[in-house]
């Protein structure tokens, strides 16, 4: 019986992971497409830029609630504790990106791939235990 229950789980938490960096894929076009779009508009970048990083936002919010994690929980204390998991995602993403420039010396490109890689496992984990509370419901696999 632990056996099976341990595949349940690996295959369940498994789907949850590509849910997520499917979404990923599909929020990062997104914001691209939003972005080079307004600019295209005449916008400058930095107004595209921060425009297609509120779409992006606002749409990983859905997606993350309405596909990744199948949420019916209520969306305003959802979207509050998304806001709150985001900025703690991002303030480590920077502190990471810090300490690999200044302590570790690393080129910035392995920089940014270091922080991004640790903001997008942070997001994860605060978003499947704190912001959808979806890690003891075995209805949403």
């Amino acid at each position: 019986m632990k056996k099976n229950n341990w595949a349940f789980h690996f295959w369940s938490e498994a789907t949850y992971i590509a849910r997520y960096l499917g979404s990923g894929v599909v929020n990062t076009v997104l914001g691209f497409v939003v972005i080079f779009s307004a600019m295209a508009l005449g916008f400058s970048p930095v107004v595209s830029n921060v425009t297609g990083y509120a779409v992006g936002f606002t749409s990983g919010f859905v997606l993350s609630k309405k596909f990744v994690f199948r949420s019916s929980g209520h969306f305003v204390a959802e979207s509050v504790r998304y806001v709150i998991a985001f900025v703690i995602s991002f303030l480590f993403n920077l502190l990471v990106l810090y300490l690999s420039l200044t302590y570790f010396h690393f080129h910035p490109v392995i920089s940014q791939i270091a922080a991004a890689v640790s903001y997008t496992l942070l997001m994860y984990i605060l978003a499947r235990s704190f912001v959808f509370n979806t890690v003891n419901d075995k209805n949403r696999y």
